[in-house]
């Protein structure tokens, strides 16, 4: 393997597969010299890597990229890596790295890890920094606006010393939202029209104690990496669901605060380990590679 390593990373701009495979990069740049080249899907790949030399190794995240990531491999004979279950068959690929909850085994071409991978450090932040990650509907869940509210409130009185903020998700319905103004005026609600990607980085270095509706499972993973504690407000399920096992898991092993936890309790779980599954994909990466290059 070069000095410097040559990575091509293709993306749909799909924001959840960009973070994806930023994580990837910042992890495996713990160990090697990299050479990074972002190339869009959508766009004429000649026109984006003009100035990037030959990809030493393909990353790719999102359906539509498997295609291009494929393509560049067999132009290139190099590597391709895809960070989710492909939806083309996985032996097209030199790795899969897809997520546990997903049931596929771990194999030759396989490495699971634990939830979606992300680019989120883990920091050591004040615990009386709360922050509230509200997501809405999906196919996988369904919503009550009064029962997010009632959780909403008994959440804040069981924390009376942490101070709030709350934001919403482009899935969060319009009833809800108007029915925010009526949580206290301690809560700091910042809708989702007023944040950004660095709003959200921000958010994750500062706050010690993180709630998330379980709909929003990649949120979850986010604030574990980020070393907070982290609590878990349920969701009318739609169906069982691969969304589901996961945090299933993750509230049997104890890596997240159950919502009755904390409402018989009054208090959260002990702190496990930050999940910082970006950092070992990115070891992985790295000793495999050279494994390939020796």
């Amino acid at each position: 393997m070069s000095k410097t390593l040559s990575l091509w990373c293709i993306e749909d701009g799909k924001p959840g597969h960009v973070n994806q495979l930023r994580g990837v990069v910042a992890g495996l740049g713990k160990h090697a010299g990299l050479s990074i080249c972002w190339i869009h899907v959508a766009k004429p790949w000649r026109e984006q890597v003009i100035d990037s030399p030959k990809p030493d190794l393909i990353l790719c995240a999102g359906h539509r990229t498997h295609w291009r990531a494929l393509y560049l491999k067999w132009r290139f004979r190099v590597a391709a890596v895809v960070l989710m279950k492909p939806s083309l068959p996985r032996c097209l690929f030199d790795l899969c790295l897809i997520p546990e909850h997903d049931k596929v085994p771990a194999g030759r071409r396989v490495v699971l890890t634990r939830g979606m991978l992300n680019s989120v450090e883990s920091v050591e932040a004040d615990k009386q920094v709360g922050l509230v990650l509200i997501g809405g509907p999906s196919k996988h869940y369904d919503w009550s606006d009064t029962d997010m509210l009632r959780q909403l409130n008994q959440l804040f009185a069981a924390l009376p010393d942490v101070s709030w903020t709350l934001t919403t998700s482009r899935r969060t319905p319009s009833s809800f939202v108007i029915l925010l103004k009526v949580l206290p005026n301690a809560v700091k609600v910042v809708p989702i029209e007023a944040t950004d990607s660095d709003w959200l980085k921000q958010r994750y270095r500062d706050c010690g104690t993180i709630w998330v509706s379980e709909d929003s499972a990649s949120m979850v993973y986010e604030s574990l990496s980020s070393g907070a504690a982290v609590g878990v407000l349920p969701v009318p399920r739609v169906a069982a669901s691969n969304v589901s096992t996961g945090i299933d898991r993750l509230l049997a092993d104890g890596s997240v605060t159950s919502f009755s936890h904390l409402v018989n309790t009054g208090a959260m779980l002990p702190i496990k380990a930050p999940l910082q599954e970006a950092d070992r994909i990115g070891h992985y990466l790295f000793d495999w590679l050279q494994a390939k290059t020796s």
